[in-house]
Formats: C-alpha cells, structure tokens, sequence
C-alpha cells in the first residue's frame, strides 16, 4: 500500500509541474535529452543550436532542410515536430516532409535523402514565409 501512495504522491507531483510549465512558457533550445536529434534553426537557415544535426540549409523562401546525423534512426515510429519561434505579423505554419525534392543537393549523396527533413513554413494565404523554428526528432 506504501507503494501506491508514493506512485500516485510522485504522479500527482509531476501533473503539478508539469501544469506549471505550461502556464509559464520556456525559451526553446537544442537541449532535448530524450530527443533523437533537435535543432534551433534562424529565418536564414543558420543554426544557432543542434544536437544529432550534420548539415542545415535554406534553398528557398519558406523551406529549410536539415539532414540529421547516421546516428538517428527514421525507421518506424518516429515523432518530427518543428516548432515557430519569435513573433510574426502574420501567423505561421509549418510542415515536415522526410526525403524532398527541394532538399537535393548535388554535392550531397544520394543516401543523405533518407536522412534529410524539409520543413515547410507558410504565413496565411499559403504564401512562403521566413520562420525561425525549433525542430526534435523522437
């Protein structure tokens, strides 16, 4: 019965701090410990932080292109999740494709594909946007 008290007192616990997470927003970085890899990535596709990240670029308005490091594995259930950071005038959104054309690159080869995640912002009316963004991948 002690067992139970102190799983549900450490659950009730955790709920707490993790409410109060939530009310107080954190700055974004590339420290996720139980991420596969993650990314602080500016407007200009400069990456300001990383983990598990080999190469970032920015070939055109509104796509980014980050490939992730041999050591992550995008086999299976994966979770890809990119994040706006800053503010806008106007609000952003954004998508993640694995494996996109606008990502080849011919000094890159051709295996780098699998491993390369695009991710697509966009301000209303669908227009291409430059967004600063966090991106982990579990």
């Amino acid at each position: 019965m002690n067992t139970i008290r102190r799983f549900a007192t450490a659950t009730l616990g955790a709920t707490a701090v993790a409410a109060a997470g939530l009310l107080a927003p954190v700055a974004a970085s590339a420290e996720t410990p139980f991420a596969q890899a993650s990314a602080t990535v500016e407007a200009d596709g400069s990456v300001t932080q990383s983990k598990h990240v080999d190469d970032a670029w920015h070939p055109s308005r509104g796509v980014y292109c980050v490939l992730v490091n041999h050591l992550v594995d995008l086999d299976g259930d994966v979770a890809i999740h990119a994040t706006p950071i800053g503010r806008y005038d106007h609000p952003r959104s954004l998508s993640v494709e694995r494996g996109a054309r606008a990502c080849v690159r011919r000094d890159l080869h051709r295996s780098t594909a699998d491993r390369t995640i695009a991710v697509h912002s966009q301000a209303g009316y669908r227009l291409p946007a430059e967004t600063a963004f966090y991106l982990t991948v579990s």
